[in-house]
């Protein structure tokens, strides 16, 4: 264990950089870990080119040129880190940057690099400079790479590649629009936890205070810490807890008995909390001779944000310290679920960008000749999966304008029997292409007008249907509408595939959660599509359910007004 703790150690030295910005010191420790595993993977590469050139593998030409690239890279690699530690961040990522298009020229022959195989490498600097430097970088990069592109091109005899043009245009787009969005959220986050941070920081003062004035008064210090929220918790200069309040009980999941009169090294004795952990709460609570910063710790599944102070008497003598914990689960799950929906939107790229390149080769390469309808068909695939990456930007502005309290609803009255065809036209040729079978039916008691947002609905009935067919491998879909009361009417999607476990069924109307729960998952999406459903239903003053058993099918019941609460505008 303390091998394995000087490692970490070792590398967070590497890496890390004390910086008083932190939007500085991220960017330098990203650039950081990028360089140790560009010159981790350069050493490796030259030796097996060596090897390989050696064994007669490949010529040693090749060999060798592979090995002088790769030594080049860990140079390189070296000479950035060393700007980036001690001289200047963005001129690091600048250079880094720089030094990556250069690298690219001699990757692969230049016929591959601009219309071939290695196109998807110009790629590289367009997203990771809106990360190392700025969200609007991937715009300056992206010119940078469209004349590198070009004068490829004119080196190698071919005409530039203006489709993969195009489409690293739309890269550079969503690494703005991705950059932008986590700086918008790491800035916002700060700014909560200065003000969380201060909250603490004054409690656990006016606690200090209190708790010296009033020593005498027992009882009083006792309902005083019994009425916070936060737990509480007093130790003597010997470690020994000599008070606290439920609420520390309650988040240590500890009863108070033993808590009460316990060492505080006895206390933190627990599976419950990890060895580093454990040392940092014996620095923070058992030995706070000054007011220390709050520190987070995981505490079985809670992760607890905690406050430490020095008490003392009227003298300035120190009596003993007193710690404030809160409950940081939260927070850090919105933390988690930023991290996760990164992950996410790389993954979901892939597909549509694999669509572009595989559809762009075949262009390329004249596989249905010079001029004819497979080439037409071929383009209207890529602009398919580029509309796919436009539906992500969709669901993204819908959920952004949700969160501001801007979506707007429009009510009007419109054929029942217009919520059916609406659905029909959009979704029976995706049902039809997965050899499901799509049916619907309205209630005879339902009435023939009905007054409600056609768009909206529309939106949210298409969503639960597209994701019944996605989900649903045989059998079919059937949507049904009908009146529930005289004030309320309703519609069930119901589908006949795997699906969803009890425990599951809490979170799935969550933003940026799936069933699956991992960027790996076959189906596509980011999770947001069931999350937006809902808190438009919640617009509309309406309820949706969900009754799933895994291997039984799922029902989504969305139940509606028949007088909603109409918008002014």
């Amino acid at each position: 264990m303390k091998y394995i703790h000087s490692i970490r150690s070792f590398f967070a030295q590497i890496i890390n950089i004390p910086v008083a910005d932190p939007d500085d010191s991220r960017r330098r420790r990203l650039l950081n870990i990028i360089l140790l595993g560009a010159a981790a993977v350069a050493c490796v590469t030259a030796i097996a080119g060596m090897a390989v050139a050696t064994l007669g593998v490949i010529p040693v030409d090749d060999g060798l040129r592979i090995a002088g690239l790769s030594i080049a890279t860990f140079i390189g690699a070296t000479i950035i880190y060393l700007i980036n530690r001690y001289i200047s961040g963005r001129y690091a990522g600048i250079l880094f940057l720089l030094f990556l298009m250069v690298v690219v020229v001699f990757s692969d022959e230049l016929p591959q690099l601009v219309n071939g195989r290695s196109l998807y490498v110009f790629l590289l600097p367009i997203i990771i400079s809106s990360v190392l430097l700025a969200p609007s970088a991937s715009f300056v990069f992206y010119l940078l790479v469209v004349i590198e592109m070009i004068s490829i091109a004119s080196v190698a005899g071919v005409p530039p590649n203006t489709p993969a043009m195009s489409v690293f245009l739309l890269f550079a787009i969503m690494s703005w629009l991705s950059s932008r969005s986590l700086e918008q959220a790491l800035r916002e986050l700060r700014i909560i936890n200065v003000e969380l941070d201060q909250r603490v920081a004054d409690r656990t003062r006016e606690l200090s205070d209190a708790l010296t004035r009033e020593h005498a008064e027992a009882s009083r210090r006792q309902a005083i810490l019994q009425g916070i929220a936060d737990g509480v918790i007093v130790l003597d200069n010997d470690g020994d807890v000599i008070m606290c309040n439920m609420a520390t009980s309650r988040l240590l999941e500890t009863p108070i008995e033993q808590i009460m009169r316990h060492n505080i090294e006895d206390i933190l004795q627990t599976s419950m909390l990890s060895e580093e952990d454990r040392e940092i709460l014996m620095q923070t609570i058992g030995a706070a001779d000054v007011t220390m910063a709050p520190m987070r710790i995981r505490w079985d599944k809670r992760t607890l944000s905690v406050k430490a102070a020095p008490v003392r008497d009227a003298k300035g003598q120190a009596i003993g310290n007193v710690a404030v914990l809160r409950d940081f689960t939260r927070e850090a799950e919105v933390e988690e679920m930023k991290n996760t929906f990164v992950s996410m939107v790389s993954h979901e790229l892939r597909t549509p960008l694999n669509a572009i390149l595989g559809y762009s080769e075949m262009l390329r390469d004249a596989i249905y000749g010079s001029v004819n309808d497979k080439q037409a068909n071929a383009a209207d695939r890529i602009l398919k999966n580029s509309r796919r990456l436009l539906d992500i930007v969709s669901d993204l502005l819908d959920k952004a304008q949700i969160e501001a309290g801007h979506l707007a609803l429009h009510y009007e009255q419109f054929k029942t029997t217009d919520v059916f065809e609406n659905m029909h036209s959009v979704m029976d040729q995706i049902a039809i292409d997965k050899g499901l079978a799509l049916t619907s039916s309205i209630a005879p008691e339902m009435p023939e007008m009905i007054d409600s947002d056609p768009q909206r609905l529309q939106q949210i009935l298409v969503n639960l249907v597209n994701n019944a067919i996605k989900f649903t491998e045989k059998g079919g879909i059937t949507v049904r509408l009908y009146r529930v009361t005289d004030e309320h009417w309703a519609f069930d999607v119901t589908d006949t595939g795997p699906g969803i476990a009890i425990e599951d069924q809490k979170f799935i109307f969550d933003p940026f959660r799936q069933v699956e729960g991992t960027v790996t998952r076959a189906h596509g999406g980011i999770g947001l599509g069931l999350s937006i459903v809902n808190r438009i239903i919640d617009l509309m003053k309406g309820r949706i359910f969900v009754q799933s058993a895994l291997g039984q099918g799922t029902t989504f019941t969305v139940i509606l007004p028949f007088d909603p609460p109409h918008k002014k505008e």
